[in-house]
């Protein structure tokens, strides 16, 4: 390992892009290259622009002193010619598309100029495949460099693990390229983060998508493994950017709007939105890159068997980050109501979950040379086992919780309904392969293991939906007494009207029939006479009559029962008024 020409192009790029950054932002000044406030951008002030030319230039320099090799020519190119692009952006301002367009042929200059990469092995889909990762995750950069420091210490971290991925045994002009990157992204990074002094612009943002999309592509030809695909690698490692797109990509038409268009909608936006600081937003999303690309590290150096905790903890991270971010905002529901409206994401969350839980179990059994005899059963049988596991967890009621049910409730009621999921798998094997091939261990162990990813999962996004809504809201749980049509009208009521700052917990009534009954996903919990009970337990602040025709006396005993425990009690009206013509006004 050459590591004095790896150190000379990374300070030379610190030094260079660190000097350079004050007078570029003195220039762009003068000359009134800024970013003024909008209604679609994060920004309140006018922030000079154009900070990607000290990036370049420490790039430039440092790539230029120490490693000087035709064979880097593809990367800079497309990286160098991305930058001028996001230059004319910056200063002519030039619409989505026609910048899009400008990428697609970009990109396929650089294709013709590296040499093949190979993902599938043929040729016609690998060009395709890399053609759309160089556009996406050069775009992926553009949209994350959405808050001040977040693309330029994102794609530091990138930068650095890509250097510790390749360099063992490996020096080459594109580790050398790297660490010139690496340099000149961190010699700008303390202008940039909150709250910076320049922004990067478009120059920047285009330019570390490119050379990281690139170095993506360049790192499948020398990273080798059987286990797992190369261009897995470049996946972990920019995991933000790639988040950060998909999301903004698969919300926005939800709310009717273009996913092309900017806005203040991205995860770090909808952070900030749930009361955390912009320095910790970001910080926050700094840590997932750097918990993406240590995953692939690990991955690197041991088999995929020996990393299943690493990689289970960390996807029930990303998946609890992402139902939580994805129900913030005025134009999406709250988590509460993607819990009962929209139990799709929930579904595929549990069906990843429960597939890599049953390939754990496989693993822990057969640790050794047995897993050849006993893989194809195993992978002939996943559909049957995973939906068996769906289908009871359905039956059972999981996907009739409440998010905010009694963690208790929910590590029983997950028990009873893998229990019932491992017997009726143990029956479909028998019945259809008289259990040969399999192993029954297998379905023990992994009814246990299911068990503790789905607890963690839910406890993982229940815990992050709590705690960040009580940074930003002083939300109050809530009875509704009355489980009628009234009810349903005060929970779909709460639900949209959050400045009520009231959440409904479940409902109590006096009708045997209806107990235990849920009305939108929301249960109820009994009677007035278990107040005290349900009070102890939820911390019930609130309790809203909905039911129009409630006795006297009944209502006397809800007062008198919330007057001793401390609890509010509401009453649900609704009025019409008649909007009458106004008065004329009479002139003489």
């Amino acid at each position: 390992m050459d590591l004095t020409r790896h150190l000379a192009a990374f300070f030379i790029g610190l030094a260079v892009s660190g000097a350079a950054t004050p007078l570029i932002r003195r220039l762009a000044l003068h000359f009134n290259v800024c970013a003024y406030p909008a209604k679609d951008r994060w920004h309140d002030r006018a922030v000079p622009l154009l900070g990607g030319a000290a990036i370049a230039a420490g790039l430039a320099a440092g790539v230029a002193l120490t490693a000087p090799d035709r064979r880097m020519l593809p990367f800079l190119l497309y990286a160098g010619l991305m930058f001028l692009l996001g230059v004319f952006d910056d200063v002519r301002a030039v619409k989505p598309l026609p910048k899009l367009i400008g990428q697609m042929a970009v990109a396929a200059v650089a294709l013709w100029l590296m040499p093949p990469v190979a993902v599938t092995g043929w040729a016609p889909i690998d060009r395709l495949v890399a053609f759309v990762w160089l556009v996406g995750v050069t775009n992926a950069f553009n949209l994350l460099d959405n808050m001040d420091g977040l693309a330029a210490g994102v794609a530091s971290i990138a930068a650095l693990c890509y250097l510790t991925l390749l360099l063992p045994g490996n020096s080459s002009a594109l580790t050398v390229a790297i660490a010139a990157f690496t340099g000149a992204v961190l010699g700008f990074l303390p202008f940039s983060f909150p709250p910076g002094s320049i922004f990067m612009g478009d120059s920047g943002s285009l330019l570390l998508g490119g050379f990281l999309a690139t170095v993506g592509l360049g790192s499948t030809f020398d990273v080798q493994t059987r286990l797992v695909p190369a261009a897995l690698f470049p996946v972990l490692i920019l995991i933000v950017p790639i988040l950060d797109t998909a999301f903004v990509t698969l919300t926005r038409p939800l709310s009717g709007r273009s996913a092309l268009m900017g806005g203040r909608d991205h995860t770090s936006h909808r952070l900030v939105a749930l009361g955390v600081s912009e320095r910790a937003a970001v910080l926050s999303l700094y840590a997932l890159a750097a918990g993406g690309g240590a995953l692939a590290l690990v991955l690197r150096v041991l088999p995929l068997g020996s990393v299943f905790a690493f990689v289970t903890l960390y996807l029930i991270i990303v998946a609890a980050a992402v139902l939580v971010l994805a129900a913030q905002g005025r134009d999406l529901p709250a988590v509460a109501d993607l819990a009962y409206r929209r139990r799709a994401l929930e579904l595929l969350i549990d069906l990843g979950v429960l597939t890599i839980a049953y390939y754990a179990s496989f693993r822990l059994r057969f640790p050794g040379a047995d897993a050849q005899t006993f893989f194809p059963p195993f992978v002939a049988s996943i559909p049957l086992i995973v939906g068996a596991q769906i289908a009871a967890l359905y039956w059972t009621g999981k996907y009739r919780l409440p998010w905010r049910a009694p963690f208790r409730h929910q590590v029983l009621l997950l028990g009873r309904g893998l229990v019932l999921g491992m017997v009726i798998a143990m029956m479909l094997i028998l019945t259809l392969y008289r259990f040969e091939g399999f192993s029954r261990g297998v379905f023990v162990i992994d009814a246990g293991v299911a068990w503790l990813l789905l607890v963690g999962s839910r406890a993982a996004t229940s815990g992050i939906q709590h705690y960040l809504r009580r940074q930003h809201t002083l939300a109050q749980w809530t009875l509704v007494y009355g489980a009628g049509g009234g009810g349903r009208l005060v929970v779909r009521e709460l639900a949209q009207n959050r400045e009520l700052q009231l959440d409904p917990i479940g409902f109590i009534d006096d009708d045997p029939a209806k107990q235990r009954m849920r009305i939108d996903g929301i249960p109820v919990l009994g009677t007035i006479e278990d107040l005290e009970q349900l009070a102890s337990v939820w911390g019930i602040t609130d309790v809203i009559v909905s039911a129009r025709n409630i006795d006297p006396e009944r209502l006397e005993a809800l007062r008198e029962r919330s007057s001793i425990l401390g609890i509010r009690v509401r009453r649900m009206r609704l009025d019409l008024d008649e909007l009458r013509p106004a008065a004329k006004v009479l002139r003489r």
